[in-house]
């Protein structure tokens, strides 16, 4: 499981490429459904996953508070608490998501709200504060799960020194980065810096999502890149 992609997708765009869908990854560890990130397009393409008998808990990992990242946040916990009652956990590493939550009309008994990773996950999650927005908290995630250790980044500027060297020592299996095609940009991380930190003999293992086009995955598959399957269930 090391080296293969262990995250589904749902969508791989960024915030205005509808097409694509929001950028959100999921996977099922036994009964429960973990889920990274919960934009505006999530709700109806997990629905079928929210729906099922199989989940009896989810667990929603959120990277920052943007629209596109949080935005059928308060539907997907109001589903799960009227229309098929299963348990919702959520990690963030500040209090920010409950002032958000409260502002939407989404009470506290609807959730519960973890700033650590409780020890029947079964997974470790090591949060690193990136650069994306100097107005809200924006954090990537060094995830391991059963054997492998991936780092999944939301939205940010680059990837931080110690995640990118324990990628390039094979300490962290797979990179799951945004990546524009804005070489300017301040709070996206340009192709160019992916191209320039990652070595071709290992683009094979790191997935670029949150694209702003088609014209740019296509660069970044030529490059030796991997995009994600969208997959909705």
């Amino acid at each position: 499981m090391a080296k293969r992609n262990v995250l589904h997708f749902t969508g791989i765009g960024s915030a205005f490429n509808a097409p694509f869908g929001n950028t959100n990854a999921y996977f099922i560890d036994g009964t429960t459904l973990f889920i990274f990130d919960c934009g505006e397009s999530v709700y109806a393409r997990m629905l079928k996953l929210l729906q099922s008998k199989r989940i009896r808990r989810v667990v929603i990992i959120i990277t920052h508070l943007h629209s596109d990242h949080i935005g059928s946040l308060g539907t997907v916990l109001s589903f799960c608490s009227h229309v098929v009652p299963k348990p919702v956990d959520i990690f963030y590493p500040t209090r920010a998501i409950e002032r958000f939550l409260k502002c939407i009309g989404i009470s506290d008994d609807k959730y519960t709200h973890h700033l650590s990773v409780p020890e029947d996950w079964n997974l470790s999650i090591v949060p690193y504060r990136v650069v994306h927005s100097n107005m809200i908290a924006c954090f990537g995630y060094e995830v391991s799960f059963k054997g492998a250790t991936f780092y999944y980044s939301g939205d940010a500027h680059d990837i931080p020194d110690p995640v990118l060297k324990k990628f390039l020592d094979n300490k962290i299996d797979l990179l799951f980065h945004e990546a524009t095609i804005d070489t300017a940009s301040a709070g996206h991380c340009s192709y160019t810096t992916l191209e320039r930190k990652i070595p071709v003999s290992e683009r094979k293992r790191v997935y670029c999502m949150h694209l702003g086009s088609e014209k740019l995955a296509a660069l970044l598959i030529k490059k030796g890149f991997q995009i994600p399957k969208i997959e909705v269930p």
